[in-house]
């Protein structure tokens, strides 16, 4: 795990009402984060290493940010 903050920036989601009721029960278990952005921070966070790590992501740089192009450059299966 790292030892050095990242350099963060805020982004709004929209989330499915049922996500955010699983959420709400995570905060309440304790284990992932004591409040709904929390938990999802670090499902987010820990889903997309895991994604990387696993091969399921990959960033194509074009000279333009994720942001920026409108992706997080992740490969589409079909």
């Amino acid at each position: 795990m790292a030892t050095e903050k990242a350099e963060t920036d805020r982004v709004p989601i929209t989330l499915a009402l049922s996500t955010i009721g699983y959420l709400e029960k995570l905060v309440r278990q304790g284990t992932h984060g004591t409040s709904v952005p929390g938990v999802a921070r670090t499902l987010i966070e820990e889903g997309i290493r895991l994604a990387i790590k696993d091969g399921l992501l990959s960033i194509r740089d074009n000279g333009k940010t994720s942001l920026e192009r409108g992706t997080f450059g992740a490969r589409r299966f079909g």
